[in-house]
């Protein structure tokens, strides 16, 4: 699936400066040469411009987006911009671990901060590769991982001093897919096609959206055309599989003994088995979905293209929906302590 086919905002944001282009078979050990990219603009609206990702640490909230903007409150309705950011690349993923902070974008960047994310330190910076990362993830102020576009995944041990490259081909021992049952319910479909088209998977090239840990061993990754991964020895070894709705998975989110997964077309899936099966929800909106976020009540809203706020109920399997078709994308929520909504978006970081 082409990145401009696409109706979402990191979509149509990764797709500037993408070109095709394959991961190597090999996996290397990456040490950081000099580099000196520009520091980020301080833009006096960064608050207002597009923030891609938002999250909670132990000190306050931290959002990144656009130009390289951070930007960091301590009750999630006053906000600043970081002080020093030392690229002006978009940033599509932050994540937090032990005090530690890490941001991830465009450009193959991943930066770190130790002090709040007021500054920020580069470790890894590869704009030639034309990859982008699209989440990264923490277990602890050493462990690591990044993944992104065109099958990219890097991990680290040593709190993103070093990064390896590794290769999800390389990775992957086993597939749970019915190739079989694939291609006999597209011909049935469309009798006078050629069949199933296995598309970025034949190389592993698919871009690899979203990571969920579930703390016990397990993980997962979500991917573009249907595919995603798992894993149940923490990430030594993957499974493929396939989702049941054949587009693209943006986000994964634990539930209470589950995993929702939400993406293009508002379509929202439920797996209750670490993803044997999955089942297609009823969701009642077509615009995409881009980030999600537990509620203290149990509920789990996520957002996305149109303004849409939509919540899953799981204890009932409700959903309910406010949205405008015409508002700016939401990209990501989190709440505060005294139950309201902090979001961010194209309009920048709004509160409800």
């Amino acid at each position: 699936m082409s990145l401009s086919g696409c109706h979402s905002i990191k979509r149509l944001f990764l797709s500037i400066g993408l070109v095709l282009a394959a991961l190597g078979t090999s996996a290397h050990v990456f040490a950081q040469e000099e580099i000196l990219p520009r520091p980020a603009y301080q833009a006096p609206k960064a608050v207002e411009s597009l923030i891609l990702d938002l999250i909670e640490t132990p000190t306050g909230w931290v959002g990144v987006g656009e130009r390289g903007h951070v930007v960091l409150s301590q009750d999630g309705k006053n906000w600043t911009q970081a002080q020093f950011v030392p690229v002006q690349a978009a940033l599509t993923s932050v994540a937090a671990a032990d005090g530690h902070l890490w941001a991830v974008g465009h450009d193959a960047t991943i930066i770190h901060s130790h002090d709040g994310g007021e500054t920020w330190d580069l470790q890894w910076f590869e704009p030639e590769l034309e990859q982008p990362f699209l989440d990264v993830h923490f277990f602890d102020q050493m462990n690591g991982l990044a993944i992104g576009a065109y099958g990219i995944y890097l991990v680290t041990d040593n709190g993103g001093e070093d990064w390896q490259e590794l290769n999800m081909a390389d990775l992957m021992t086993s597939e749970a897919i019915d190739w079989e049952a694939i291609e006999a319910a597209t011909l049935e479909e469309d009798p006078d096609g050629m069949g199933f088209d296995r598309g970025c998977y034949e190389f592993m090239e698919c871009h690899l959206n979203a990571f969920l840990d579930l703390g016990d061993g397990r993980q997962m990754i979500a991917a573009e055309r249907g595919y995603g991964f798992r894993s149940q020895d923490g990430g030594e070894s993957w499974e493929a599989f396939r989702f049941t709705y054949p587009g693209s998975v943006f986000g994964l989110i634990a539930i209470d003994q589950g995993i929702l997964a939400y993406g293009l077309q508002g379509k929202v899936q439920l797996t209750r088995n670490f993803g044997d099966s999955w089942e297609l929800l009823d969701s009642p909106t077509q615009s995409t979905l881009l980030g999600a976020e537990e509620d203290t009540d149990g509920t789990v809203l996520m957002v996305g293209a149109g303004a849409a706020r939509l919540r899953f109920d799981p204890a009932t399997g409700d959903f309910s929906l406010v949205e405008d078709r015409l508002g700016d994308a939401i990209s990501a929520v989190v709440f505060t302590q005294d139950g309201s909504a902090v979001y961010a978006g194209e309009g920048g970081i709004s509160h409800e």
